[in-house]
């Protein structure tokens, strides 16, 4: 029987940043960790020899190279923690990104895998911050339904056991085709729950993938983004009917033809359509 504790794997940059971070954990939860592990994070150099491989990342068409790089480079370093996990064998593992910062007190393992953070979208990806999604979870694991909303993001995630990192290290070397990891997890519907309220968000930070603002992914992130303000969708002109407006603006009772027929008369006079409309008498429209 597994011991109920904690394998967490720090994906960072160096040494020294993993040792600072795991500190401040054992502090705290000694007694809920077993173990800490240091992941280093995946810098891709792209060169004359490997340019193809800007060709297997799913992106959106004005997606910048270095963004594409730094996708691949995170998916690289999900990757080697899986491994890890695979090669050590153990249970009840946290992978922690760079920039996941502890929100609340660190519960004792979850009993399935799961979100330990993120931030819930709608189903349509790119409605994200758009479109608010109404849920309420209770404290403990929730269950995804992922036909009302997503969560994307992968500072913090919990998988339970060796065979399901292995599971899913298989499910990321398969395809010809790769997608940024946390699109490719929602997509999958890999976790079928997650933990509230969120116990990590992304610190406040510039993100080294997306280049996003360093208050945004911390705003979007805390409590998964589900008290966060979005915007509301713009509310089109609709085509009007019999008496309205037409589509160009103009009135059915031709004050557009009539400013026209003002141009043209004020033209010939050396004066504006505005000098008219604001008081000038002297000239008048027959």
């Amino acid at each position: 029987m597994p011991v109920n504790k904690y394998n967490i794997y720090i994906i960072c940059k160096d040494e020294e940043i993993f040792m600072e971070r795991s500190r401040k954990l054992y502090e705290k939860y000694k007694s809920k960790i077993c173990h800490c592990q240091w992941v280093p994070a995946e810098y891709l150099t792209l060169t004359q020899c490997n340019k193809q491989m800007l060709k297997k990342l799913k992106t959106l068409y004005n997606t910048k190279q270095k963004s594409i790089i730094r996708k691949l480079g995170c998916i690289a370093a999900h990757r080697k923690a899986l491994l890890a996990i695979y090669s050590n064998q153990t249970h009840n593992n946290l992978i922690l990104e760079q920039d996941a910062d502890l929100m609340i007190s660190l519960p004792m393992p979850p009993k399935d895998s799961c979100y330990m953070g993120g931030w819930i979208v709608p189903p349509r990806i790119t409605r994200a911050g758009k479109d608010k999604v109404n849920i309420k979870p209770k404290t403990g694991l929730n269950k995804i339904d992922y036909d009302k909303f997503k969560i994307i993001t992968t500072h913090s995630l919990y998988i339970k056991t060796p065979e399901e990192a292995t599971d899913l290290l298989d499910k990321t070397i398969q395809p010809e085709k790769l997608k940024p990891y946390d699109v490719f997890l929602a997509d999958e519907r890999y976790f079928k729950q997650f933990y509230y309220p969120s116990v990590f968000v992304q610190e406040a930070h510039v993100s080294e993938i997306d280049d996003k603002g360093a208050d945004l992914n911390y705003y979007r992130t805390l409590n998964y983004g589900l008290t966060m303000k979005v915007k509301g969708s713009k509310k089109k002109t609709k085509r009007r009917t019999k008496g309205g407006s037409k589509k160009d603006g103009s009135k059915k009772d031709g004050s557009k033809k009539k400013d026209t027929k003002c141009k043209k008369l004020l033209k010939k006079h050396g004066a504006s359509l505005k000098t008219y409309k604001n008081g000038r008498k002297d000239f008048k429209i027959h």
